[in-house]
């Protein structure tokens, strides 16, 4: 899967969506003018002193022919009129919004009514789920993303949602989690993250922006019939005249507001089942493992359950959702039949085999670690599930070995408890994040914590110093991927606070009077992950690499004096890429931390479809000699965490342990 690939792909669908979205703009201004025309005449007819086109007077040539000979003559301006009211009501609601969604997922989870899974206070269940997409997040180098649940909704559904890859929202039926196995979960997973790194997830959310002019008006008369149903509910018949007037009225609005409605389902199925039936693939070759995605499309039809969510602003998110999430007797489907995409994603599918192999045992128990974590499921019959359940720590970690993610299951499973229940809590994850900060030499860790207790306070101190016990032994290799497992949680807090604790990081590793490239790669990816605005739009000042050159070249260049065989051939790889004229790349004392983190934000700001030469030019110059090492893997990472972009997919099928220093 290439992001930038996928990206300019959506790039050509969002050209095509702007002559669709005009093309059902001008249809649906040209339903209401004509509704204004037909009600002009009617009126006209009936005795109106209405001004026509024209001098001559109407002559009589029957009701029809004087019907239409009035029709005719309507004046222009009533066309300019409601063409001008209706086009500017379709603006202004879609620039509105726009603007609701600019903060992204979450504002989408709200609107939907879920509720946010806090890892501290979950259920089994939802503790798999919270494991499920740990394990895929790590996998594919993309933040944790936070995860919600539409609860009382037993559909089999879900959707990703956001701007950023890395400021992603998972949002999950209630019935996706109780009616799929591990596996099939992990597929549906699969699918979602399919969707972030396709780069989706924008041009989904603008679609719903840029759609909700053509159908607010539709949805008001909906509204309306839904809400005079309500009122009218146990009245007697003599007493729901008021409702029954307003259920009509809201009939004839929804009717007028059709054309708008039709146009925009239109363009979300023409959009969204190719992006559908690619997700499926990618998902299949993500996980690497054919069954998992198949047998939840499969368990839909076997388990005769339906996939409509009844959650409020369903219909604006429809072609999000993993299945048919809207159940009409009209329109355009946004997705494709389940089995053409059973078909797609594994031809060899074998229905009765999986079933018969899914549904051999009675019931599904899951395997609980040292810290009540659900690490996997295993089917067995009730009276083996007593037994099963007090499988210990070792029977874990084989089965994290053994899945397909290996080495995000693996870790998971290595985490200490202690860390792992760290990383779930904002102040702990914070206290941990200055834990993996600490310098080894023991001068440099005193002058740390003092540091430390006059901004935090003794006990912090202490805390930080026992998780230094536990980061100690991940540091080097998972520095970069325990910062992702804390970030969600200390974004759960008010930016604010989270200011406060990306000036206290700064001042801890800035008391030795230095800072390491591992600590200004460490401090740089949160505060990507923690800045304020983050997961919102970019705003694009630049809209080529030869706007920020010198940027570009401070950035290559770091990364060209971490490799270890040469900076020089290293640097000539990656400057090849841009072809910018560079001949050497920048001295050691033009490179300090200041300078690298103006020429970061100023590349954040440079337009999405400029970026890949960035990044390729980088990941180069990183493997310039053949040997991708962990230094310049953590480089490249924040990099593209920099400019909101997942890592490219050679570097995010590497497992850290297995990187050389």
């Amino acid at each position: 899967m290439d992001f930038f690939e996928q990206q300019e792909k959506a790039r050509r669908s969002s050209r095509w969506l702007v002559v669709w979205y005009l093309a059902a703009v001008a249809s649906v201004i040209a339903s209401y003018c004509l509704v204004a025309a037909l009600a002009y005449a009617f009126l006209f007819l009936w005795g109106g002193n209405l001004p026509l086109r024209g001098d001559e007077p109407v002559e009589w040539r029957g009701l029809f022919g004087t019907y239409f000979a009035v029709l005719w003559r309507v004046p222009a301006g009533l066309y300019y009129l409601v063409g001008g009211v209706v086009g500017g009501f379709v603006l202004a609601m879609s620039a509105y919004r726009i603007w609701q969604l600019s903060d992204g997922g979450i504002t989408i989870a709200h609107m939907l009514g879920a509720r946010y899974v806090d890892p501290e206070k979950c259920t089994s269940i939802e503790r798999r789920l919270l494991n499920v997409v740990e394990e895929m997040a790590l996998a594919s180098r993309i933040s944790l993303p936070p995860v919600y649940v539409l609860d009382r909704d037993d559909a089999i559904n879900a959707l990703v949602a956001g701007y950023a890859p890395n400021e992603a929202v998972i949002i999950v039926t209630q019935g996706t989690m109780q009616k799929l196995s591990r596996d099939e979960l992990q597929g549906v997973m699969g699918h979602e993250f399919s969707h972030i790194l396709n780069g989706d997830m924008a041009l989904n959310l603008r679609l719903v922006g840029i759609l909700a002019g053509l159908t607010r008006i539709g949805e008001m008369g909906e509204e309306m019939v839904y809400r005079a149903a309500y009122r009218n509910k146990g009245l007697k018949r003599e007493k729901s005249g008021a409702g029954a007037l307003e259920a009509w009225a809201g009939a004839l609005i929804a009717f007028i507001g059709f054309p708008g409605t039709f146009a925009a389902s239109a363009i979300k199925a023409a959009v969204s089942r190719q992006r559908e039936l690619l997700a499926d693939a990618a998902s299949v070759q993500f996980t690497r493992n054919p069954d998992a995605l198949a047998g939840a499309l499969d368990s839909i039809l076997a388990l005769r359950a339906h996939t409509t969510v009844s959650a409020l602003y369903t219909e604006e998110f429809s072609h999000m959702f993993f299945a048919t999430a809207v159940g009409k007797w009209w329109g355009f489907p946004s997705h494709p039949p389940i089995l053409e995409r059973i078909r797609h994603a594994h031809p060899r599918f074998m229905r009765d085999d999986y079933r018969k192999k899914r549904h051999g045992l009675q019931t599904e128990v899951a395997v609980i670690d040292g810290a009540g974590n659900v690490v996997k499921h295993v089917r067995a019959t009730l009276l083996e599930g007593a037994a099963l359940a007090a499988v210990g720590r070792a029977d874990a970690a084989a089965a994290a070995a053994a899945k397909p993610v290996d080495y995000a299951a693996r870790l998971l499973g290595r985490l200490p408890s202690r860390l792992r229940e760290a990383l779930r809590r904002a102040d702990e994850a914070e206290l941990a994040m200055f834990a993996l900060a600490l310098e080894r030499d023991p001068a440099a860790q005193e002058a740390e914590l003092k540091v430390l207790a006059a901004r935090r306070g003794d006990q912090a101190s202490k805390k930080v110093l026992d998780l230094h016990v536990h980061t100690s032994a991940l540091a080097r290799q998972h520095m970069v991927t325990l910062a992702e497992l804390a970030a969600p949680a200390i974004k759960e807090q008010l930016q604010k606070e989270r200011d406060v604790f990306l000036a206290d990081l700064t001042a801890l590793v800035e008391a030795d009077r230095r800072m390491t490239l591992r600590e200004f790669v460490l401090i740089n990816l949160l505060r990507q992950r923690l800045r304020e605005g983050a997961g919102q739009p970019i705003r694009a000042q630049f809209s080529k690499i030869e706007e920020v050159a010198a940027d570009a070249h401070a950035v290559v260049s770091l990364i060209a004096l971490s490799s270890k065989t040469g900076p020089q051939a290293a640097f000539e790889k990656g400057a090849a890429v841009l072809k910018l004229g560079w001949t050497a790349p920048l001295g050691k004392e033009a490179l300090n931390t200041v300078k690298i983190g103006e020429s970061l934000e100023r590349l954040r700001h440079l337009s999405g479809f400029a970026k890949p030469g960035i990044l390729k030019a980088c990941l180069e110059t990183a493997t310039a000699d053949g040997v991708l090492r962990l230094a310049e893997a953590e480089l490249v990472r924040m990099v593209a965490a920099t400019l909101d972009c997942p890592v490219p997919p050679q570097l995010a099928a590497q497992d850290p342990q297995t990187l050389p220093a």
